[in-house]
């Protein structure tokens, strides 16, 4: 089975949308059997819902998670807003409307394979150490520093049952769990023989990039958890993972995994790209037995 990934397509930008017709033909022709999109599509509904009735046409299977941009919403300040709503029943309603598979719900089948898939979220585990002695916690809290603000911090409310705003520790500790219960049922089950994994956040230290400089490093905080790798690396059948949120595209073998990351980002991220370069660096091809 030929998986083709996407991630971070960013359909707000007209640019964008027009890729997302290039890629998907760029699909259907290379014979993909399922389509995975590993996280921000879009905060709005109708963009998310569209992109992936595109991509059906592109593939017989497609699979979608969300990412962070996909669980923002506007009211994210009033108290009665949970962004667990939003990611567990609401992103779920749009994606099966659309005929895609919600991994946050379960696996995939393909074959004798599977994809098992979470948004992720941060818990500051890739700051640099020394970057992180730097900054204090309630900045990391705010995900505020020098004027320049990580947006989930006005647009993501996700709350703990009595309804408190939950740390961004706790929340990443609940995807992994999630993740861990998917990968779980498939190490048991027989007739599944390999896994790929799905993430929007980033999973390992080694795949983040780095300059070591401020305010780069700060924003590394919230660009996944290490235990999230911890997950992935625990489970005998996986052999890739494919992440998105970082906008750079990458491959890492990691003792015997394959991690990698093919972004479409931002159009200004790809100044001086034309559009066949940017349809042949922002697919990424994983394999499951058939």
């Amino acid at each position: 089975m030929r998986i083709a990934t996407l991630s971070d397509l960013h359909t707000d930008f007209e640019a964008n949308r027009a890729l997302v017709v290039r890629l998907a033909v760029a699909i259907h022709e290379a014979g993909a059997d399922a389509v995975v999109v590993a996280g921000d599509i879009s905060h709005r509904d109708d963009r998310i819902a569209r992109t992936l009735e595109a991509l059906r046409v592109a593939a017989p299977v497609v699979a979608y998670l969300p990412g962070n941009h996909d669980l923002w919403s506007d009211l994210a300040r009033d108290p009665e807003v949970d962004t667990w709503q939003r990611y567990h029943h609401q992103l779920r309603a749009v994606a099966e409307s659309a005929g895609a598979h919600y991994l946050p719900a379960g696996p995939l089948h393909l074959g004798r394979g599977a994809v098992a898939g979470t948004c992720g979220w941060y818990d500051y585990s890739l700051m640099l150490p020394e970057i992180r002695a730097q900054v204090a916690d309630e900045a990391l809290a705010a995900k505020h520093l020098d004027g320049i603000q990580w947006s989930d911090a006005r647009f993501v409310a996700f709350r703990d049952a009595a309804g408190a705003l939950m740390e961004d520790a706790a929340v990443a500790r609940r995807m992994e769990a999630e993740l861990a219960g998917q990968l779980a049922a498939l190490e048991r089950d027989a007739e599944v023989e390999a896994v790929v994994v799905a993430t929007h956040h980033l999973p390992f230290d080694a795949v983040a990039r780095r300059t070591g400089t401020l305010p780069w490093e700060f924003f590394n905080a919230f660009m996944g958890s290490a235990r999230l790798g911890e997950v992935i690396r625990g489970a005998g059948k996986v052999r890739t993972a494919v992440y998105g949120h970082t906008h750079v595209v990458g491959r890492h073998e990691l003792d015997g995994l394959v991690a990698y990351g093919t972004p479409l980002g931002y159009p200004r991220e790809r100044l001086g790209m034309d559009d066949d370069e940017v349809v042949a660096t922002r697919i990424g091809w994983a394999e499951l037995p058939g």
